[in-house]
């Protein structure tokens, strides 16, 4: 575990200074070394680094931006920006169409695609009304932000979300949705009011004119008919991964344009950043330090729904200032699991995370990009950012914390009332192969009957007593291999064979042991016991309610 912490304090050093000095390595190089770390100072073995990577995350981010640069490549982008700036106005006009434009695009496309082609369109557009860019440019920043939040696909560490999660593309979008809304809305009026000199309702002298753009009509309208196609099966629930990363192939097949320059358009060190990230926080879990950690952190999940959601929001928006938001996704997705991993939860880390990028300049990717395609005309100082982005940061997660308590009332108020019924406890009892040991009998406290029940196991559960249990029960027998994720407590795995005999028993399985527990045959139960449990391999086992 000390191991562990020590790589983590240096992996997240240099993500979150960028840039050491005399050391030239950046953030993705950063992710690479402590992942190396991790293996060769035996916290994880190389099988284990291998399977700790993602690949699920890693295609969706692939499959995306291979559509977008697509896209970029047919001038989509440009035209869009040509028709709806264009009709702005006046400077308000102006700031409210850069806003919603920026934000609505974020939300379909990954947003620092957005800031990186946008910067450059207003750059112009301000220069030729001999207006001051900064209050657009700020606009851009924080819209794109809080337009990445409303979808799945939004963002890197919404992408992640969406993987760890499950959870349906229109879900995600119905519940963030007003979020974004607001969010849009108060980036809007923080800004007009901080900027109010500037933005005025005088019109401009002219219609803005566009700085000259090329269009590949037939490779747009391939694009957005792919793109389309992958949005829709998003929302009828394929996989994300597998939809992005067709769509991407299929594009590649159909779009008649040389590959090597579609992959140059790809963010490769993005990749990078992920895979070393994946390998570190698997370690930090399997050393048992985010057990450790989570175990002394307050209990969020004796609060209030309201207390829960406002709880975890101010976390990931401090530790996404920290650390950047992409990590703290990663450093928080055990706690998420140990408060039940439901949906709320992911939403509030989704909505925080992303939100909490606004509060200073340095709180996110999308503006650190406005920033350094702007510096050659116009400087945006860390104070001139923060007067806005602080603000905003906090009305928005503000709002967003509202959002989300309201939408579980309105949820619960939509359930069912539950239906009583009688239900005999479920226990256990365990006969010694021994005939000189009497039998013990324990009940069962947590029944993981479901995949996603099975997913979550004890994680967030409280410490069990001696004679008590938690069932994984399969419907058809099968291989499986259990770890002890953030239990913070020591516990004794048994494998049950579908006979009843007991066929493999880990003993004292402790968080601290970077360790997996393989069944090694197939199982059709698995029990947790707390630590010295006493049972034996070839003991029986019967179940009765």
């Amino acid at each position: 575990m000390i191991t562990a912490l020590g790589i983590f304090l240096i992996t997240y050093l240099f993500i979150g200074l960028r840039q050491i000095p005399r050391i030239h390595i950046d953030r993705p190089a950063g992710a690479l070394v402590g992942g190396v770390l991790m293996i060769v100072t035996g916290v994880l073995t190389l099988d284990q680094a291998f399977a700790a990577i993602d690949l699920h995350t890693l295609l969706l981010l692939l499959g995306m931006m291979i559509i977008t640069v697509y896209l970029r490549i047919a001038g989509f982008f440009e035209l869009m920006a040509d028709r709806i700036l264009s009709l702005s106005k006046t400077p308000f006009q102006l700031l409210v169409f850069v806003t919603v434009s920026s934000g609505i695009l974020s939300a379909l496309f990954v947003n620092d695609t957005i800031c990186l082609l946008y910067t450059p369109i207003i750059l112009a557009m301000t220069a030729q009304l001999a207006v001051n860019p900064l209050p657009y440019l700020l606009a851009l920043a924080t819209a794109s932000n809080i337009g990445g939040a409303m979808t799945v696909t939004g963002n890197p560490q919404n992408m992640l979300i969406g993987i760890y999660s499950q959870i349906p593309y229109l879900s995600f979008l119905g519940a963030l949705f007003p979020v974004t809304i607001i969010g849009l809305a108060v980036s809007v009026l923080v800004i007009r009011f901080a900027y109010r000199r500037d933005i005025v309702d005088v019109p401009f002298g002219g219609r803005l004119a566009m700085p000259h753009y090329e269009m590949n009509k037939p490779l747009l309208i391939k694009s957005l008919t792919v793109c389309a196609g992958v949005l829709a099966a998003f929302s009828l629930g394929h996989p994300y991964s597998l939809t992005a990363i067709a769509g991407a192939v299929l594009l590649m097949l159909v779009g008649g344009v040389r590959t090597e320059r579609v992959l140059e358009g790809v963010d490769w060190t993005l990749l990078l950043f992920f895979s070393g990230l994946f390998i570190v926080m698997h370690g930090v879990e399997v050393s048992g330090l985010a057990g450790a950690v989570i175990g002394k952190a307050g209990d969020l999940s004796a609060l209030s729904p309201a207390g829960r959601i406002a709880g975890l929001s101010v976390v990931s928006a401090v530790l996404s200032n920290v650390v950047s938001n992409v990590p703290a996704v990663m450093l928080l997705k055990p706690f998420v699991e140990s408060l039940g991993g439901d949906r709320i939860a992911w939403l509030a880390l989704a909505m925080s995370s992303t939100l909490a990028g606004n509060f200073t300049l340095i709180g996110s990717v999308a503006n650190l990009i406005v920033v350094q395609q702007a510096r050659k005309q116009v400087e945006i100082g860390f104070l001139e950012y923060f007067r806005v982005g602080a603000l905003i940061t906090i009305i928005t997660i503000a709002a967003g914390i509202l959002v989300l308590v309201v939408n579980v009332k309105i949820a619960r108020g939509a359930e069912p009332a539950p239906v009583a019924r009688s239900v005999k406890p479920m226990t256990i009892t365990v006969t010694s192969a021994d005939p000189r040991r009497g039998a013990r009998v324990y009940r069962v406290v947590l029944l993981c009957d479901s995949y996603e029940k099975q997913r979550q196991g004890l994680q967030g559960f409280r410490k069990l007593e001696a004679d008590e249990a938690a069932l994984f029960s399969y419907e058809d027998p099968q291989t499986v291999t259990f770890w002890m994720g953030s239990v913070p407590y020591p516990l004794d795995i048994m494998y049950v064979a579908s006979d009843g005999i007991v066929s493999r028993i880990y003993r004292d399985c402790r968080p601290s042991r970077a360790d997996v527990y393989p069944s090694g045959s197939p199982v059709r139960w698995v029990i947790e016991t707390a630590a010295g449990s006493g049972i034996n391999e070839g003991d029986r086992i019967s179940i009765s309610r």
